[in-house]
């Protein structure tokens, strides 16, 4: 028998003022990608329309996953709002830089950065 084992991640969501920060660890791939629409769209029925996504914990990402982010950026910013992008390793970079989400979307060493671009 195959079995096929989800990959782990886990979504930890947190305010400041009228920014929401999703903190994103594990791995983000066609497996764990609708977790993550799951999670962005617990915000965006609210109305939240200022969302970081800190990626910190994040150990992989595929074009896929990416895909999806730089799709909510522009949801976002039809809504006035937008999402960015904060605290990625230098390997998740590069898979942004590859696919051509770095120059969509703004990505921020720290949340600290990602939270004042939004005053």
């Amino acid at each position: 028998m195959i079995q096929i084992r989800k990959p782990d991640i886990s979504f930890e969501t947190k305010a400041e003022g009228d920014v929401h920060i999703l903190d994103i660890s594990g791995q983000l791939d066609a497996f764990t990608v609708s977790d993550l629409k799951n999670e962005i769209k617990k915000l965006t029925d609210t109305r939240v329309s200022k969302i970081i996504l800190n990626l910190s914990k994040l150990s992989y990402a595929n074009s896929t996953a990416i895909g999806t982010i730089v799709a909510t950026a522009q949801q976002l910013r039809k809504r006035k709002g937008d999402l960015k992008v904060c605290g990625m390793s230098d390997d998740i970079r590069k898979v942004f830089d590859l696919v051509g989400a770095s120059k969509i979307l703004e990505i921020f060493k720290t949340e600290q950065e990602a939270l004042k671009s939004f005053s």
